[in-house]
């Protein structure tokens, strides 16, 4: 039985945003990959209205803020078990949850609209893309090794430990409140000296921030032999559990989503119990175009650190963003330049396998490679790391289906990593992937099918030229297509790269406040996004507009616009406009 999951072939491979610069080369795939397939890449169902005005009630009961009360708690603890949490795996993932994510709904809603259940991935116009068990170890620090969530346990002091849960437990039901809280839990653990204080630190951890489930406030009992297990420096797979809730939860509420457009309901409400941070965590390491200033973090924590406190930029043009980021720069597949795997690989002398800290990393990067089941608490969801193999440095074939055991879930997800497979892991840590050319056409013909009724996208680009180093570029988006052009020229990855930052000169901060056809203010030359309904005039008037706010803050009064030029443009049609002349007063 061949157990590898990396294949290496001789093919035609070329850049994911255009079929420009094909080369024959050696290719790395994920298995499965197919060279040829019956099947359309999956579709979604993209609402044309926003999804933030749907009728629709969310509760987020998995995302919770950490109190002071909290922070304090891991303060005192720390010191006394630090060795621990790093020995099973959890103390980033306990650094973690001492940080606050600021929700953005229209974000996270965006996102719900694209996912497919079936593939358990984001389907965007430019391909696929996905959280990853990757993601879920960067961000978050959740280990990938060790045993599953439902092990039991193994001797007698840790079922004596679990009486002693059990009995506060019971204490805590026979009060008046008949339940027991989070908040009562914690004090009563923090100020009683209890010898099981470690166990019960990490239930409340456990079932506030990483399974957070039906009980609002409440300490779950299903969590408390994890906990066991973890305070005895047992390693738990907790990576591949989080990301099982989280699946569930983005295909739960998608299906509200599409069953709330497709409906005359009249409102709906839903409850997510993961920890959706990760959701939009992903989103900000990935997307350029949604990114705010994140906050620099020290080195040995997780990612989720730079976020805590941040608030999203609103835009609202994330819609179109979140389309178009593909066919460019504007996403990010390998965007952990400083994950622990890449650290560990490209350190001097490092490359030998009996290093302990290279083989850890290399049984992680392994089991987010593999295509598997992901067992979580009292749910399981499919992963499909090979629908995404550029987030993983691979290269992208059509992905072929894959069959799981039935018997045993886990089993497809522990499978040790394939010896022959070592060496490439570590060789491709840094590698920079492509595409097929097959897969291009495979997707760009499915693509093409579903909007046959529908304008390509269009990508025209006009510049205001006054020097080098002086210009303004301006993009029409038309609706989308697996191809964008200018004028007539497929862009590769690197000419499309000003559409997310189109700068003036040097100055790529000037953010000019220009107006649309509403009279909304519109944040910056990013967004110089004309919308396809916009009839010529308006396009003039908006050109015009921002044309005289950019010569007041670059230039001042060094430069004009002629404004015979911006006259002949009235009687052209826009495709045939190319340049504007800038007249040095």
């Amino acid at each position: 039985m061949d157990d590898t999951i990396i294949e290496a072939r001789e093919e035609l491979m070329l850049s994911p945003s255009s079929n420009v610069n094909q080369t024959l080369r050696t290719a790395y795939f994920l298995k499965p990959s197919i060279q040829h397939s019956h099947f359309l890449p999956p579709k979604v169902s993209i609402s044309s209205e926003t999804t933030t005005k749907l009728p629709l009630e969310i509760r987020y009961n998995g995302w919770r803020p950490p109190t002071e009360e909290w922070k304090k708690w891991v303060k005192k603890l720390q010191p006394k078990f630090e060795y621990l949490w790093i020995q099973a795996g959890i103390y980033q993932a306990i650094k973690a949850s001492t940080y606050e994510i600021k929700r953005d709904d229209d974000l996270i809603l965006e996102l719900v609209n694209r996912w497919c259940s079936e593939t358990s991935t984001f389907v965007f116009p430019w391909g696929e893309s996905t959280i990853t068990l990757e993601d879920t170890k960067v961000c978050f620090g959740y280990s990938l090794l060790g045993c599953s969530v439902s092990n039991p346990l193994v001797n007698s002091d840790q079922v004596k430990v679990e009486e002693e849960l059990m009995e506060a437990r019971r204490m805590f039901n026979s009060t008046k409140a008949k339940k027991v809280t989070q908040r009562a839990w914690m004090m009563y653990f923090m100020e009683t000296e209890s010898k099981v204080e470690h166990e019960a630190f990490l239930v409340y951890w456990l079932s506030r921030f990483v399974f957070p489930a039906d009980a609002y406030e409440i300490i779950l009992k299903s969590v408390v032999p994890v906990a066991i297990h973890l305070a005895h420096g047992n390693r738990i797979a907790l990576a591949p559990a989080v990301l099982a809730s989280v699946y569930r939860d983005l295909s739960l509420l998608n299906s509200v989503v599409t069953k709330n457009v497709t409906t005359s309901m009249k409102s709906l409400g839903v409850t997510i119990w993961s920890p959706f941070q990760l959701v939009q965590i992903w989103a900000l390491e990935r997307f350029l175009a949604l990114k705010p200033r994140p906050y620099i973090i020290g080195h040995g924590l997780p990612k989720v650190a730079r976020w805590g406190g941040v608030k999203v930029l609103k835009s609202k043009y994330w819609k179109k963003d979140l389309d178009i980021a593909g066919f460019g720069n504007g996403f990010l597949w390998q965007p952990y330049e400083n994950s622990p795997f890449v650290e560990v690989c490209n350190e001097k002398d490092m490359w030998k396998c009996d290093n302990p800290g290279l083989a850890e990393e290399i049984v992680s990067r392994g089991r987010c490679l593999r295509a598997c089941e992901l067992v979580g608490m009292g749910c399981k969801e499919k992963y499909f790391p090979h629908r995404v193999a550029m987030q993983f440095g691979m290269d992208q074939d059509i992905p072929g289906n894959v069959a799981f055991c039935e018997k045993d879930s886990w089993v497809s997800y522990s499978q040790p990593v394939a010896l022959v497979d070592i060496d490439l892991i570590i060789q491709l840590c840094s590698s920079k992937p492509g595409v097929t050319s097959r897969y291009y056409d495979w997707w760009k013909q499915s693509k093409s099918s579903e909007e046959r009724d529908n304008k390509r996208v269009k990508v025209e680009k006009h510049r205001i030229e006054g020097s080098d180093k002086d210009h303004v570029s301006i993009y029409e988006l038309s609706s989308s297509d697996s191809e964008v052009v200018e004028n007539g020229k497929a862009l590769s990855s690197n000419e499309f790269g000003d559409f997310t930052s189109s700068t003036v000169g040097d100055e790529a901060e000037i953010n000019s406040q220009c107006c649309d056809k509403n009279g909304e203010k519109e944040e910056s030359v990013n967004h110089f996004t004309i919308d396809k309904e916009f009839d010529l005039e308006n396009r003039i008037e908006k050109l015009e507009r921002v044309m005289s706010k950019l010569k007041e803050a670059r230039f001042g009064n060094k430069y004009v616009i002629s404004m015979k030029v911006l006259k002949d443009y009235r009687n052209m049609e826009v495709n045939e406009v190319s340049e504007f002349d800038v007249i040095k007063t």
